[in-house]
């Protein structure tokens, strides 16, 4: 972790996906966006999801993080079914439990970096001095705490997104939902997005991450595959040690798995 990153409290979690369907459709046809899914994601691990456009896996994510209802099966997060939430147990889980961080950042772009971060802790009911020290660890922990006060609209891409990740981490959430994080991104950008998922995995979250980039999916410690709403890999990665590491760490000097 980087010396400003915040001490976030470290909880027990774990995701158990039961054989779920997402059935759409399109006039008169349908098709399963996801048939048939099971898979468990346990505490603290950094897992990415692969696959090519239209195999399932932002789909799944969204499961995940109840942004779409499911056609059938379950998802437990932490022994609660969340495909049974509705109204403020949606909103309170959304809130509270996940953070998300999409392609395509999301901010208010009139808004400033500081009161971008602030929302989700206006929304959860908190207001006033004591936000501040919250969004000021946050925005340290991004690399962004010079940048409190100036707008969304003028900051670069790659700012943007960590605006958006220090907005995802503000409440301190057991689980990253990031979907494609670098997609629209540089490469010297998307290497500072793929480190800050790094340290807060590193800080106890557990962040499970949409992405079409092979590199990115090397960071990851676990790599589940989907092709055609199913998934058809699913590969953990250690070291020779036993140790659990990304696949092809060595292709990342300073990778902060392999740290000691």
């Amino acid at each position: 972790m980087s010396a400003g990153s915040p001490n976030f409290v470290k909880r027990f979690c774990m995701i158990s996906i039961c054989d779920v369907k997402k059935k759409y459709k399109t006039g008169r046809k349908s098709f399963y966006a996801l048939d048939g899914v099971s898979l468990e994601i346990e505490d603290n691990e950094f897992i990415a999801i692969t696959g090519k456009s239209g195999s399932g896996k932002s789909t799944l994510l969204n499961m995940i993080g109840t942004l779409d209802s499911l056609t059938s099966g379950s998802i437990f997060v932490d022994g609660e079914d969340i495909s049974k939430f509705s109204g403020r147990k949606i909103a309170a889980y959304r809130n509270k439990t996940v953070g998300f961080v999409f392609q395509s950042f999301y901010l208010e772009p009139g808004y400033t970096v500081y009161d971008n971060v602030e929302l989700p802790l206006i929304l959860a009911g908190r207001s006033g001095r004591k936000n501040r020290p919250l969004v000021l660890a946050a925005l340290e922990s991004v690399g962004l705490s010079k940048k409190v006060k100036e707008r969304a609209h003028d900051l670069s891409g790659g700012e943007q997104q960590r605006v958006a990740i220090a907005r995802a981490i503000v409440n301190n959430p057991s689980y990253i939902l990031a979907d494609e994080p670098c997609g629209n991104l540089d490469s010297a950008n998307s290497e500072n997005i793929m480190r800050i998922l790094a340290d807060l995995h590193a800080s106890g979250k557990t962040v499970i991450m949409v992405t079409h980039d092979p590199e990115d999916a090397m960071r990851a410690q676990r790599v589940v595959t989907m092709s055609d709403g199913h998934v058809i890999r699913d590969e953990k990665f250690v070291t020779e040690d036993g140790q659990e590491a990304p696949p092809y760490a060595e292709l990342f000097p300073g990778n902060p798995f392999l740290a000691g």
